[in-house]
C-alpha cells in the first residue's frame, strides 16, 4: 500500500512538470518518442499552409485561395416593382422602387441604383469575394391591344465595388478612370415571345448563380483590372463597399415583382 501511494504521488508530480522537464525522468527511448510526437504535431499544424504555398495556378487554377477555409461575409437584397400605376394607397408612403410601365406595346426601360449596400471591414477575406445570387421574380403579361404582340422581359443585378485602393487607377483597356470603384453584372433573367390578343398570364423566374472566379479576386484585380500585386493585396486589407443596382426592360408587362438576393463569402 505504501509503495502504491508513493508511486501515485510521483506520477502526479511528474504530470504537472513542464514538458521539457518530463523528459529527464523517462528513459532515453521514451524521451525520443515524446520529442518525435511533439515535432509531428507541430508539422501537422503547418502542413496546410505549406501545401497552399506550394501549389501553382497551373496545378489548381486558383493558388491564392487553395486550402483556405470559407468565410461567410454577409448578404443583401434588392427589390423593384413594375406596375401600371405606382400611386400609393391613401396614407401610405410612395414606393421609390416602383416603376410605372408605359402603355402597351411600348418598351419600359428601368434602372434603379443604390438598392442595397454592405461594407466589409478590412481583412474580412484573403483573396476572394464570392457570390451566391438568387433572383425571385414574378411577371404578369397582358395583351389588350387587339392584335398579336411580341413581349419581352429582362432583369439584371449589377454590383458597384468601392475601395480607396481603386482611387487614381484606370481601366488598362479603355483608359477610363475607376474613380474608386469597379462595376460588374452577374447573370440576367431574359424572356421573349408572342402574346395573342386577350392573353393574360403570370410567369415565375428564378435562377441561382454561385461563385466560380468570384465577384472579385486578387488574380482578377491584377490580370483584368491592371492593379499591381501590392495593390491587389492591399485591396483585401482595406474596407470594401458593395452596392446593388437592378436594371432591365419590359414590354407587354402589366406588373412585376423583382427581387435579387445575394450572399457573399470569402477565404
Amino acid at each position: 500500500m505504501i509503495r502504491a501511494t508513493l508511486f501515485l504521488a510521483l506520477a502526479a508530480g511528474l504530470a504537472v512538470l513542464p514538458a521539457a522537464a518530463n523528459d529527464e525522468f523517462v528513459s532515453p527511448p521514451a524521451a525520443d518518442a515524446l520529442r518525435a510526437g511533439r515535432q509531428a504535431a507541430a508539422e501537422a499544424k503547418l502542413r496546410p499552409q505549406a501545401a497552399a504555398k506550394a501549389v501553382t495556378v497551373e496545378e489548381v487554377g486558383d493558388a491564392d485561395s487553395f486550402g483556405r477555409n470559407m468565410k461567410w461575409l454577409g448578404l443583401m437584397s434588392g427589390y423593384v416593382s413594375l406596375a401600371t400605376d405606382c400611386t400609393p394607397a391613401p396614407g401610405d408612403p410612395a414606393d421609390p422602387n416602383c416603376v410605372t410601365v408605359n402603355p402597351a406595346p411600348a418598351f419600359t426601360p428601368y434602372n434603379l441604383a443604390d438598392l442595397a449596400t454592405i461594407t466589409l471591414p478590412g481583412r474580412s477575406t484573403h483573396s476572394l469575394i464570392c457570390h451566391w445570387q438568387t433572383p425571385i421574380i414574378s411577371v404578369v403579361y397582358s395583351n389588350a391591344t387587339g392584335t398579336r404582340q411580341p413581349y419581352r422581359f429582362q432583369a439584371l443585378a449589377s454590383y458597384r465595388i468601392e475601395s480607396e485602393v481603386l482611387q487614381g487607377l484606370s481601366d488598362p483597356v479603355s483608359g477610363d478612370p475607376y474613380n474608386g470603384a469597379i462595376e460588374l453584372a452577374l447573370g440576367s433573367i431574359n424572356d421573349a415571345g408572342y402574346l395573342e390578343d386577350g392573353d393574360f398570364f403570370t410567369r415565375q423566374y428564378t435562377q441561382s448563380r454561385t461563385c466560380i472566379a468570384g465577384l472579385v479576386s486578387k488574380r482578377a484585380l491584377v490580370d483584368q483590372y491592371g492593379l499591381t500585386e501590392a495593390q491587389a493585396r492591399r485591396f483585401f486589407r482595406e474596407p470594401v463597399t458593395i452596392t446593388m443596382a437592378i436594371r432591365g426592360n419590359a414590354r407587354m408587362v402589366e406588373a412585376a415583382s423583382i427581387n435579387f438576393g445575394t450572399r457573399f463569402s470569402g477565404d
